[in-house]
This record gives structure tokens, sequence and C-alpha cells, in this order.
């Protein structure tokens, strides 16, 4: 198991305790942060946080996630927060992108039929289709969106088609945020009701990850990942130690999003496969990602649950982009 730096938390609005050695404190309106250097896994330092202090870092909005970078970790390396997911669709939660706003089922306006993972595929975000009502869609689609304007409590329609987290970050970059809340949503049915704007992303989506404190905030704050292809031939393990040298991994692909924006990429290529993080392990007896997350999302082009030795996975560069085992030597 992977061990890292991690965080503490500790909710205290009057008490301000001595600093140990090998850490260090400040003070965040409500939440104070200490940092530890001890190498400990993410159970590890739960156990940790709990019996000394609260629990790991909870992190509500942007302001916290700033104070919380700068202070804490810039030059610290990576560190754990209180953030961990429970696998299964069925432990998705409705959230609204924008901090603070509670979601309510009562509160939705879903089309008929909605939500429903249309054909099996995990749809995480939602959107806006005329006056209509709600549906959920797979978040790699690119759509139109709504942004809130917190300052002039408005909202504002943008035509350009991104990534439901592109705009997202579009959206937090030039306003406050998606469109998020019942009374933005009831005031986007009343404008598209008179409008023939198109399907477009507003500040709703689901997941699976839970706070450490049992807290509900919805804000994630999540790194964006850069795919970059290199046309230049390698086997798999020079693929992946050129791209730990130069960059971060190969890449890993656990979801149909993941593997809709690797494939994009792919087009590009000027082979007919291309590596994948992805290998047999005999040790293990099993298939594993170089990020060591377990093989869930598959898109095999036969179907397969074991592997030879030192077989390493590409996926095809066209037709439909599935993934073939190769001799990664």
């Amino acid at each position: 198991m992977h061990r890292r730096l991690f965080l503490l938390i500790l909710m205290d609005k009057s008490i301000i305790l001595p600093v140990k050695s090998q850490c260090s404190l400040f003070l965040c309106q409500s939440y104070k942060y200490y940092f530890t250097e001890e190498p400990k896994t993410w159970d590890e330092a739960q156990h940790y946080c709990r019996e000394r202090y609260k629990d790991l870092a909870t992190v509500p909005n942007m302001k916290y996630m700033k104070t919380l970078y700068t202070n804490s970790t810039e030059t610290q390396g990576n560190a754990w927060i209180g953030l961990y997911s429970i696998s299964g669709k069925e432990n998705r939660r409705w959230h609204w992108s924008l901090p603070g706003v509670e979601f309510h089922a009562e509160e939705m306006k879903w089309r008929a039929g909605e939500p429903n993972d249309e054909a099996g595929y995990l749809e995480n975000c939602a959107g806006i289709d005329g006056s209509t009502g709600l549906l959920d869609i797979g978040c790699s689609n690119g759509y139109p969106f709504i942004c809130y304007n917190e300052q002039n409590k408005s909202l504002h329609f943008n035509d350009s088609r991104k990534l439901w987290r592109e705009a997202q970050s579009y959206c937090r970059e030039h306003h406050t945020d998606l469109a998020s809340g019942a009374e933005q949503l009831n005031e986007i049915f009343s404008k598209f009701k008179s409008s023939d704007k198109p399907r477009s992303w507003i500040g709703l989506f689901r997941d699976t990850w839970r706070w450490s404190d049992g807290s509900n905030y919805s804000y994630r704050h999540w790194r964006d990942v850069e795919l970059i292809l290199i046309n230049e031939s390698k086997n798999w393990d020079e693929a992946v130690n050129y791209c730990r040298e130069h960059h971060r991994d190969l890449v890993s692909i656990t979801s149909l999003e993941q593997q809709k924006l690797v494939q994009e990429k792919a087009k590009n290529a000027n082979t007919s496969h291309i590596w994948l993080g992805l290998r047999y392990s005999c040790v293990l007896d099993l298939w594993f990602w170089v990020n060591d997350q377990l093989v869930c999302y598959k898109n095999w082009a036969n179907e397969t649950d074991t592997g030879d030795c030192n077989l390493a996975v590409a996926m095809e560069t066209g037709g439909e982009h599935k993934w073939v085992e190769i001799d990664g030597i």
C-alpha cells in the first residue's frame, strides 16, 4: 500500500494547542490544520488523526483549499486529506457544485425517466434540455453551460461547448460557479421556456466521495490531468520509464469517460496501438494499473480475466479503440 505525508484537522474555535516538533500550526477560521511528516497509509493516517486530534483534513471551499495549500503543503509534497471513495454506483450522491448549497431530491425537476444511466453508462453530471426538465449525462460530453455570478446575482449562458469540469473551471474563474441550487434552477427553467437555447450543463453532479468526518461538503478541487501523446516507438517498460521521468506516468483508464478522452487523443498517433498503464502480474495473479487502482472498467477486444507474464495492454488507435494484450518486452 502507498504511504504518503498527511494532514490532520482539529475543529475548535477557542483553544490553540502547542505545536509539536515536525508539525506546523495555523488557524483558518474554525479550522486548525496540523501537518505531520510521518509516512502512513490513508487508514493509518485516519486512525492517528482521530486518536490524537479530530480527523483528517476536510476542505469545504476554495478559500480553505488555498490556505491549506499555501501554508502546509506547498513545499512538502503529497499529503493525505479526509476524502475517500466508496466504490459502487449505488453509493453515488448528488451534489451542487457551488459550495454551501445543499442538494434536496424533492426540489429536482427531472425529465420523465431520468436520471437513468442510459445504456448502462455512468452519467454523473446533469444538464437542462429546453423546458422539459433535467437529465443525467456523461461528464465527458461537450455542451454549452450556465454560470452563476454571486456578485450581481445573475445567470450567464455560455454557448461554447465544454466538458462538465471544463465548464465548472470556466465559471469559477470568470464568475462564481456553475448554476446551482433550487432558486437558480427555477430561474433557468423560467428563461428556457421562452428561448431556444440548447442542452446545457448546470452545476449538478454525483460521485462516491465522502469526507472522513462525516460532513457533506460538495467542494472538489481535482488536479487537471493533461494527456500527452508521445509519438515514439518504445516497449512497455521503456514507455513507463519515459513517462515517469518526463511527466508523471502512463495513462490509467478507470471509467468510460476517461476512455473517451484517451481515445480522442489516440486518434493522432502514428501507430496502430498505444500503450496503456495496465499490466499483468504473475506474482499477484491479476491485472493492475500503474496507479495501483483495480481494474473495474474494461474495454477488451477479447474478454479476458487472466494473462501471461510480461503481458501489457495497448489500445487501438482506430476503430472501436479496444484493448489488446501485447508482450511488453
